[in-house]
């Protein structure tokens, strides 16, 4: 497949143009910022989408966050096709270890505007995937806790940001796409329940947006075809000494060249990337 440089949509784009949909991780900023100042370049560009003169950011917080906090007036990003067929929305959801279980029910039970209601597996899966519910508590012994709250997506991103931070830094959280449960007990013998959020889709995660609400870190999933990597650009490209358009023209030319000398490749296949 020949590569084009329209075939790559890099963009420097101003920061206070990008909305953010979901919370930082204030640790996580501040070891990015350390790494961005030792390196003095950004490796890969978060990834947006256009909505109505904003730049959603659909992955790439982090890194947001980071280069406001350093004051820069730039970023450069990869501007996605929100509703194309090169990227797709899905959920991450929940494991927790180490957290007794009665404890977190009473934790998660003393959240404001939610109500904790027993269900069977098959309703709790009905009700997910019609968005009757915020999500469902799966607890080790099987138990299933529909989590009833508001139905107004900016109210509802707001409950489940308080509903996460019940159990955030008091229980080991790690992700999963797949909740089976005898699995995940194999694979996490500590664990006490698992967090299941429902699908979420575009104009949900845009509205929320919009709205300056942000839903918890770590929930959505975006899997993105043609992700550019390794970008590294200079953070002196993000400063305010050179306009928009000088810079997307530097860009243009970057993109031009590396393409002439064959140092961009298009991976079609998953590939395994062992980070240092």
């Amino acid at each position: 497949m020949k590569l084009e440089p329209s075939s790559i949509q890099l963009r420097f784009v101003p920061l206070e143009q990008m909305l953010l949909h979901e919370e930082d991780d204030p640790l996580r900023v501040k070891r990015l910022m350390h790494a961005l100042k030792s390196d003095g370049k950004l490796r890969n560009p978060p990834i947006v989408a256009e909505h109505a003169g904003h730049y959603i950011v659909l992955d790439g917080a982090t890194r947001t966050t980071a280069l406001r906090e350093m004051n820069y007036r730039d970023a450069l990003v990869q501007v996605v096709d929100y509703y194309g067929e090169t990227i797709k929305v899905s959920t991450w959801h929940h494991v927790l270890v180490g957290m007794p279980q009665n404890y977190l029910l009473s934790c998660l039970a003393d959240v404001d505007d939610i109500t904790l209601q027993p269900v069977d597996p098959g309703t709790a899966k009905r009700m997910l995937e019609t968005r009757d519910i915020a999500c469902c508590v799966v607890m080790r012994n099987g138990q299933h806790f529909a989590v009833l709250c508001s139905d107004n997506n900016v109210e509802r991103a707001r409950l489940l940001c308080e509903l996460v931070a019940v159990y955030r830094g008091k229980a080991e959280v790690h992700r999963t796409v797949e909740v089976d449960l005898p699995t995940l007990i194999e694979e996490y013998p500590e664990l006490s329940a698992v967090i299941v959020f429902p699908p979420f889709s575009p104009d949900e995660i845009i509205q929320v947006a919009v709205n300056g609400a942000k839903m918890p870190m770590g929930i959505t999933r975006h899997l993105v075809s043609g992700r550019a990597l390794g970008l590294d650009a200079p953070l002196d490209m993000l400063g305010d000494t050179q306009s928009l358009e000088s810079k997307n023209e530097w860009l243009r030319e970057q993109i031009a060249k590396r393409l002439q000398t064959n140092k961009i490749r298009l991976y079609q296949e998953p590939v395994f990337i062992f980070d240092e």
